[in-house]
């Protein structure tokens, strides 16, 4: 489940408990905020870059 079909994802993030609990507990909300603190984000461009590049 979650697939999306012709998609072309540039970024995930998976919040199922298996991703999380072990270090984080209950606690989803600051999984989140520290996966967002450690992502590449000039990798997330170059994608997004290639991504759009696949429908000019």
């Amino acid at each position: 489940q979650g697939a999306l079909w012709g998609s072309h994802p540039i970024l995930a993030l998976d919040v199922w408990e298996h991703s999380y609990y072990y270090d984080y507990g209950p606690d989803r909300g600051s999984f989140v905020d520290a996966f967002f603190q450690v992502v590449d984000w000039d990798d997330v461009a170059d994608r997004y870059e290639d991504a759009v590049a696949l429908f000019e």
